[in-house]
């Protein structure tokens, strides 16, 4: 696994060791930065289920102004902060060694622009996630949220109106699915120019 762009670009990123992530392939990661290209520059970025924390770091290569790393295992987080230190990137990145789900609740920052969800497949963690979203005051009306899941993950957003999926990208069997908060007076057939910047 290596950074694509920006900074950083070329540098090899360790990955933990026990088959504890699922690294994303530089395809998918290549395409989902090149359709965030415009808002990646002075972004907040938080990295949920962050593993090597490549999202994240390849945000802050690409100019963003800040990246949160969240993850609960003690491996990951030592290979976050090696990885960070190793591109220089240290200084723009805060690592949380904690539960995804209890972060989105619990932790009190300023609002982030964007959030990558990469979470162990099929294992049943997007659902509450999905549910704390909306009561979380890490988000806000701008905040968008890209997941990388399985063709197999039902996401349910169906059952969800206050969220509204706008775009999906498939990878063979992987697909980025990106969403945001719903606004009262929308429906799920508005869209949201995911490649455009106020």
């Amino acid at each position: 696994m290596r950074v694509i762009s920006g900074s950083a670009r070329g540098h090899n990123l360790k990955m933990p060791g026990g088959g504890k992530t699922r690294p994303a392939m530089d395809c998918v990661k290549g395409s989902l930065f090149s359709i965030l290209l415009s808002r990646i520059e002075g972004c907040r970025f938080l990295d949920l289920f962050a593993g090597s924390g490549s999202l994240g770091i390849e945000a802050l290569s690409r100019g963003g102004a800040y990246a949160a790393f969240v993850d609960n295992s003690s491996q990951c987080v030592q290979t976050i902060r090696e990885n960070l230190e190793h591109t220089k990137l240290i200084s723009r990145g805060e690592i949380f060694r904690e539960d995804c789900l209890h972060f989105v609740r619990k932790r009190k920052l300023e609002p982030f622009d964007l959030v990558c969800i990469d979470p162990p497949y099929l294992k049943g963690f997007l659902d509450p996630i999905l549910a704390a979203i909306p009561e979380s005051s890490l988000f806000g009306p701008r905040t968008l949220f890209i997941i990388e899941r399985q063709k197999k993950d039902d996401l349910g957003f169906q059952s969800r109106p206050e969220l509204l999926l706008f775009d999906e990208r498939i990878f063979g069997d992987t697909v980025l699915s990106f969403f945001r908060l719903a606004q009262p007076s929308e429906n799920s057939s508005e869209k949201l120019k995911i490649t455009s910047k106020k």
